[in-house]
């Protein structure tokens, strides 16, 4: 028989968790469809399940001089209606999911579950976004790129969770996001494009460009970022990232697919910011 634990504080739940082996329960929309195993799902669970959407220091969006922390309750829902947050890093959460579903799903959740087309983990890759873990004994800060190990594996122990994401604030002159899925709804990403870019003194200062759900991992390219911002040389740019892909055919959509239209418009971004660039 399946444990079932409710903690009503952080403190309480370090305490369940030190003590043996459990599945942390935060919004459940992907959990519930791997222990039911509805169409096919695979990683079934057998652990025995902690609830935490009900601790209430676990929910909210902050923000100080430096960066946004985000608690690992906070819905999707409370993410795109955010007044603390830009526009920028609301998008995403706006086009995940459904209604319904962003009513629940978690920040934390969609990080730590790790999947492919967990639409969250570009945008972070992007952002240089961090994790807090804690435990009972001790407390750990990672990046998402550190943190997240591959499909469906990150670094978390069997004795912590994810606490809270730290967002480090930049000044952005423009962003632009794209989802492509089969539908509108309830979508499962094909894949999804983040891109941002700063100017300073009319003349751009840095870009960032993340490709998710193509590889395991999401794409993105430091060294050909800081390339491009010197040279300006979008077929180079392209190049370097085509050369990270390596994703295969799934029902979502050929390998092909992706990696050609991701970059298209990867490309027609770059286009956008050259012709608005003074120094051209």
């Amino acid at each position: 028989m399946i444990d079932c634990r409710r903690p009503e504080t952080v403190d309480e739940l370090l305490e369940i968790i030190d003590t043996g082996k459990y599945r942390i329960f935060a919004g459940g929309t992907d959990l519930m469809v791997r222990k039911r195993q509805w169409q096919g799902a695979e990683r079934r669970f057998e652990e025995d399940i902690v609830f935490i959407e009900q601790i209430d220091e676990l929910k909210g969006i902050t923000e100080d001089k430096e960066h946004y922390h985000i608690k690992t309750c906070t819905t999707h829902r409370n993410m795109e209606k955010s007044l603390v947050l830009p526009e920028c890093i609301k998008l995403p959460y706006r086009l995940m999911g459904n209604p319904a579903i962003r009513n629940v799903a978690t920040v934390g959740g969609n990080i730590v579950n790790a999947a492919q087309v967990a639409d969250s983990l570009p945008l972070l890759y992007a952002l240089d976004g961090k994790i807090l873990l804690k435990s009972k004994n001790r407390s750990r800060i990672l990046t998402v790129e550190d943190f997240i190990k591959g499909k469906y594996k990150t670094d978390i122990r069997e004795n912590e969770f994810l606490h809270e994401v730290i967002i480090p604030k930049i000044d952005i002159t423009g962003f632009r996001y794209k989802k492509v899925g089969s539908r509108k709804a309830s979508i499962l990403s094909k894949f999804s494009v983040v891109f941002l870019y700063g100017m300073k003194n009319d003349k751009l200062d840095y870009i960032r460009v993340s490709i998710g759900a193509v590889n395991e991992l999401p794409v993105r390219n430091r060294e050909a970022e800081e390339r491009f911002v010197e040279n300006r040389d979008v077929k180079e740019f392209l190049t370097a990232i085509r050369k990270e892909m390596e994703g295969t055919d799934d029902k979502r959509s050929t390998k092909l697919y992706r990696e050609e239209v991701s970059l298209r418009i990867v490309e027609e971004y770059l286009s956008e910011i050259l012709r608005g660039d003074s120094y051209e």
